[in-house]
Parts: C-alpha cells; sequence; structure tokens
C-alpha cells in the first residue's frame, strides 16, 4: 500500500541529503530508519524471546475459562 505525505520544502531538502548521505534506495527507508531511531524499534522482533522453544501441542492449556 502507498501513502502519500506533504512536507515542507525544507524537510525535503533534508530528507533529500539523508537519502544521498545513507545511499538508501527511497524515502520510505529514510523515514523508516528515523523513526526506527527515534522509536528504539529494533528491525527485527524475531529473538526477542530468546531461550523461549519453539511451540509444541503440549505446551497448549487445556483448561475451561
Amino acid at each position: 500500500m502507498t501513502t502519500t505525505i506533504q512536507v515542507s520544502d525544507m524537510t525535503k531538502q533534508l530528507l533529500d541529503q539523508l537519502k544521498a548521505r545513507e545511499h538508501a534506495d527511497s524515502f520510505d527507508a529514510v523515514v523508516e530508519k528515523l523513526a526506527r531511531e527515534k522509536m528504539a524499534v529494533p528491525k527485527s522482533m524475531f529473538g526477542s524471546a530468546k531461550g523461549l522453544g519453539p511451540w509444541r501441542k503440549e505446551d497448549r492449556d487445556d483448561r475451561d475459562l
């Protein structure tokens, strides 16, 4: 899905500079990188529960709630 956003000329110039500096393929990549850095979100959430093995059928809780 593609979305259009409106930014000021100054913001566009800053994004152009960041895109060149980061050798990014798109403005989307630049904005995503900035958002992830600001929010401290890891690139991948996989592995965030290290030591937790794969789900097994025996792990299921069959209690009536």
